[in-house]
């Protein structure tokens, strides 16, 4: 599905203002703008949205923009191609992000903000409850702008990912686009949990788990008290390690195994069954499995497997 694009090119001067704060406000949080130089102004938004997810790329020339009427509230991700921007919060702090600097933002605690154009900037708009818990921390706690440069470690890999994203956002299904910004947020979750100079303990026993329920995934057996056996500590120590991941570990083994299935049933050279897939990757119920299924990407495996349906995840 290709994305949309949105341009206020050719919009009389007078309507500039208000068409961009009205669209603004629909693709991203409620904000009255001002353009202090209309004359020769130009802003484009290339968005798409699956479920409650907005992804976008908004380029503007100078703007200011302050919060007005918040709805639910939001949790965004927001990355700075060019120009400068200036974010400012109720309490009265200000983050200046500079190029490739990506900033994670709660919509009940911005404020306003100025940007000095030309300016470019991808973002991604979700439910605050549907992140990981280390994000939503870093946007309650106002952590500030996070470096994704080349020499910052994973948050440079989050940054790439992202770029990525946002290159290939005409191309990807929204099935496909909805797993890309899961794998981003588990690269943002990882690079503000994980130190660069010195990993937590809980945090190399987490990635060590991780890596062995994917190791394991085709194993139908694999259970909470296996992977805790597999790693020499109790099932409470191995819940308390996924405290503050916003899963659980039965849950994450579960989307693991959905989204393994996800690609395997999107192969076009696999001759393998509807049942033959769940089984492999250790589901012994086909009903549930294709319950569940649907549940994660809004569509039937069936549907899928056969090309009659265009998925759309639905969880996060």
């Amino acid at each position: 599905m290709a994305a949309v694009t949105w341009s206020t090119r050719g919009l009389p001067q007078k309507l500039l203002q208000d068409a961009f704060s009205s669209k603004l406000s629909d693709l991203h949080v409620n904000w009255t703008l001002s353009i202090p130089e209309p004359d020769g102004f130009d802003a484009s938004v290339r968005y798409r949205k699956v479920d409650r997810l907005t992804i976008g790329e908004l380029r503007s020339g100078r703007i200011a923009g302050q919060r007005a009427a918040s709805g639910a509230p939001l949790l965004g991700v927001l990355m700075n191609l060019s120009g400068r921007l200036a974010c400012r919060y109720e309490d009265g702090r200000e983050v200046v992000l500079p190029p490739n600097h990506l900033l994670i933002w709660d919509s009940e605690l911005g404020f306003d903000f100025d940007v000095e154009g030309p300016h470019r900037e991808f973002y991604l708009l979700l439910p605050r409850e549907r992140v990981p818990l280390a994000v939503a921390s870093a946007a309650t706690h106002l952590r500030g702008a996070l470096p994704a440069v080349q020499g910052s470690g994973l948050s440079a890999i989050a940054g790439e990912h992202f770029r990525t994203i946002s290159q290939e956002l005409d191309q990807l299904s929204d099935g496909a686009l909805a797993i890309a910004c899961q794998s981003f947020f588990d690269l943002l979750d990882a690079a503000l949990t994980v130190t660069a100079d010195r990993p937590s303990s809980k945090a190399l026993l987490l990635n060590a788990i991780r890596q062995y329920i994917d190791k394991n995934l085709d194993n139908p057996e694999m259970c909470a008290a296996s992977i805790a056996t597999a790693h020499h500590i109790s099932v409470r120590t191995l819940h308390v390690t996924f405290a503050g991941t916003g899963t659980t570990v039965s849950r994450w083994i579960r989307d693991r195994r959905l989204k393994v299935c996800y690609r395997e049933l999107c192969a076009a050279a696999s001759t393998k069954t509807v049942t033959d897939v769940a089984y492999k990757w250790g589901f012994n119920d086909a009903a549930h499995f294709s319950r569940t299924f649907k549940q994660a990407f809004g569509v039937t495996p069936r549907s899928l497997r056969t090309g009659s349906a265009v998925p759309a995840l639905d969880d996060y």
